[in-house]
């Protein structure tokens, strides 16, 4: 089973629970498509609800990243968990994009998440 959901805060804050997965992220991309189109210069991306994301949660991140970059915007990805981050760090997309992890203390101090425990 599959499940996401997808809503948007007061401060323009996406956010996304559930699972970011091969079965979910065709949707959540149909989704939040045209949201880049109409965000403003920064597009921020909460993944607090987020209970596991795979390689497809990923290359999704990606290909966010390339279409702000595209329109001259900027992507913020907060509170991805930890398995995400891991991958991304595996792949070197860590270095491609603007994403930090769920450790608040690290962030607390401005700090990026510490991927090698």
């Amino acid at each position: 089973m599959s499940d996401s959901s997808i809503h948007t805060g007061d401060d323009g804050t996406v956010h996304l629970s559930g699972e970011m997965n091969f079965v979910s992220t065709p949707r959540i991309y149909r989704e939040l498509e045209s949201r880049f189109s109409v965000s403003g210069p920064t597009l921020n991306i909460d993944l607090a609800g987020v209970r596991h994301a795979d390689s497809s949660g990923l290359a999704l991140l990606i290909e966010w990243q390339a279409m702000v970059n595209r329109l001259d915007r900027q992507l913020h990805i907060i509170n991805a968990p930890a398995n995400l981050l891991r991958l991304a760090k595996l792949c070197e997309a860590d270095k491609l994009m603007d994403i930090s992890g769920r450790d608040r203390c690290a962030q607390a101090a401005g700090q990026r998440f510490d991927l090698n425990p």
